[in-house]
């Protein structure tokens, strides 16, 4: 089996979560969804994904921001960089995460099974523990644009 090319520049489409029946629920960055991927032929990668409609901050200075406001805005953003491998067998991408928004990240993996249609990838999470408890399916929707 061939190994699938992922390189280039993918915007979301779509993003949302799914129930373990189906049903589909807001991604945690809310209803509308803004974001993008990149992949390298070299194995390098880089996403950012943000709410749409993030408020900006009441004040031009962090030191006067309140801190409710830093919160929702690093609640409403994530990015992380890295490397990437591709399983065509497990149908798996790979993202070994070099730096990321989220503390924890840097130096682990995120595993997304895919599927490669054209120029649309779809990449979905492995069942995870939303902020409720409940096991979900996070699912992303992008468009190849360059």
């Amino acid at each position: 089996m061939s190994t699938p090319s992922f390189a280039g520049t993918w915007h979301l489409v779509d993003a949302f979560a799914l129930t373990p029946d189906g049903t589909r629920l807001s991604s945690p960055l809310g209803d509308k969804v803004l974001g993008q991927i990149m992949y390298d032929s070299a194995g390098n990668m880089s996403a950012q994904l943000m709410s749409e409609g993030r408020p900006l901050f009441s004040s031009r200075s962090m030191d006067d921001t309140p801190a409710e406001e830093v919160k929702q805005a690093f609640l409403s953003f994530t990015s992380y960089w890295g490397t990437y491998t591709i399983d065509p067998v497990a149908g798996t991408v790979t993202h070994h995460v070099t730096g990321a928004s989220a503390p924890s990240w840097p130096g682990g993996d995120q595993v997304r099974y895919y599927e490669l249609a054209g120029s649309r990838l779809t990449l979905k999470t492995p069942p995870i523990r939303g902020r409720d408890g409940a096991k979900l399916v996070q699912q992303l929707i992008w468009e190849k644009v360059a």
